[in-house]
This record gives structure tokens, sequence and C-alpha cells, in this order.
């Protein structure tokens, strides 16, 4: 597993953006326990286009209920208290980013798939709740984010390197940056103070000895869902992916050993995508 190199490297190191301040308030809500529904009733108040995408989602298919709901509350209840609070921070996370170019854009999209799938997996195992999955699959790659807004240049040679040489990111950014997308995540994650699970997910995520590691088995469940989720999205071809790859153990480990499950699953991902893509942009797009 993964030492945190950057430490050493404070030079090499890019100003870290600050977390959005509504994704800060979001985050400390979900880590805490005594926090209620009328907490997160008041954030998404403040937003009335929010509420009506919140509607609309707690109305899809996904929920596989019979009635409409039409209530706020009755929305929050349905969809699940984590899962509502993650899709909100993953609206203020688009905050981030500072230019809207197709490298942002397509990383950010990613992360969303990422995201989605991490919840689906989550809620199909039944270990973890679907909700906090969603949010370590939408930081799984905030590395990569970090290093694009600040290392502009250097990143598009890298993305060139492994488009060209079908290599993996990892690969490809330790060439030409000396550290990889996961070693910036587990930097700029503790700048962020995020919990320390979170932190060593998005700096493991890539890494081939996940089961044989001394971690607890769901840290190392966690870490696979989001592994997981990401070779799912990157097989789907959504966003800026690529190099994601797993053991038959791994699969295994995350009841997704059955190349036909995998192919179930990820349909729904796809389908699923678009509709929280929806939700966040408040835009519909179209295909993957």
């Amino acid at each position: 597993m993964k030492k945190d190199k950057l430490t050493n490297f404070a030079g090499a190191v890019p100003d870290v953006p600050s977390l959005p301040v509504v994704a800060t308030r979001i985050l400390h809500i979900i880590a805490d326990g005594n926090s209620s529904l009328e907490d997160l009733k008041k954030v998404i108040s403040l937003d009335q286009a929010f509420s009506l995408r919140l509607l609309k989602v707690a109305n899809s298919p996904y929920y596989r209920a019979s009635n409409t709901v039409s209530d706020i509350s009755d929305a929050i209840t349905r969809i699940g208290f984590t899962t509502v609070q993650a899709l909100v921070f993953a609206i203020s996370l688009r905050d981030l980013r500072r230019s809207s170019n197709k490298t942002d854009v397509a990383l950010w999209e990613h992360s969303l798939a990422a995201s989605v799938a991490s919840g689906l997996i989550a809620r199909d195992l039944g270990v973890i709740p679907s909700g906090e999955a969603f949010v370590y699959g939408l930081l799984h790659d905030i590395g990569k984010v970090v290093i694009n807004l600040s290392m502009k240049k250097e990143f598009a040679e890298v993305i060139r390197i492994v488009q060209e040489e079908h290599i993996s990111f990892p690969e490809a950014e330790n060439r030409i940056l000396g550290f990889d997308h996961g070693d910036m995540g587990q930097y700029v994650a503790k700048q962020w103070r995020l919990p320390s699970d979170m932190v060593f997910a998005i700096a493991n995520h890539h890494e081939t000895d996940i089961l044989s590691g001394g971690e607890s088995a769901e840290l190392k469940r966690k870490i696979l869902i989001v592994k997981a989720a990401d070779a799912l999205c990157a097989s789907l071809g959504i966003g800026l992916s690529g190099g994601m790859t797993l053991s038959a153990e791994e699969w295994q480990y995350v009841k997704l050993g059955s190349p036909k499950r995998r192919e179930a699953l990820s349909a729904i991902i796809a389908d699923e995508y678009l509709n929280y893509h929806g939700f966040v942009t408040g835009q519909p797009v179209q295909g993957t």
C-alpha cells in the first residue's frame, strides 16, 4: 500500500484548492451522527431547482416505487439520508473546476459515473451504506482533478501517453511527474481532513495488493467497490479513465465474479449515470 510520498516533496505539490463551502457543510453533516432530516432539509431548501431535481430522482425507476412523491421530505425518505447528502456534495464539487475544458469535464463525468456505480455495487452487497460509497466513488480521482488544475501541460502529456501507449494513469503519471494521482489524492484528502478510510481508499484504489494487506475486511471492501466501479465505468467509456483492471479474486470479493453479472450491472450504471448527470447539472445528457 502507498506511503505518503508527497510529504517530502512540498515544492512539487501545487496549491490545493479549498473544498467548496457547501461541500464542507455536507461532509460535516455526514460525519455527525446526531444530524437529522431537518438539517438536510435546511440545506436543500436553499435551492428550489435542487428540490425539483431531487423529486425527479425520487420518482425514477431506480427506486421501483409505485406511488409518486411530491413532498421533499418523502423524497428524502425514499432516496435515503446519506445518498441525498452525497448528491448535494456532487453538485458542490463542481465548483473545484476553475475552467471547463474537455479534460475538466471528462474527469468530472468519470467521477460522477464511478460514484453512481459505487453506490449500486454497495447497495447490492448490503455491507456499507450506498450513500457513503457514492462519496468514495465521487472523490476517488480527486488527485487527477488537482493535478489537472495546477499542472495542465504535464497532465496533457500524461493523457497522451495513456492513450497512445495504452498504459495506466499511475504508470504514465509516475513517468512524467514522479508521483501519481493516488499520491496527490492522498495529500489533498489529508489537507481536507477527510475520514481516514476515505483517504486510504483514494490513495490505494489502483493498488494490486489490496486483498493481501493488513487492513480490515470493511476497508478492503470499500476500496474494491471503488476499484470495481472505476473499471466498469472505464469499460463504458464514460469520461476520462483507463487502465483499471481487477483480478478474478477481487471481482469475486465484491460479488461480481460473473461476467454476465458485470454486464448487467454496467447497463444499469449507464442508465443511472444519465439520471444522476441530469440531476447534478440540471440538464439532460445524450449518450455516454
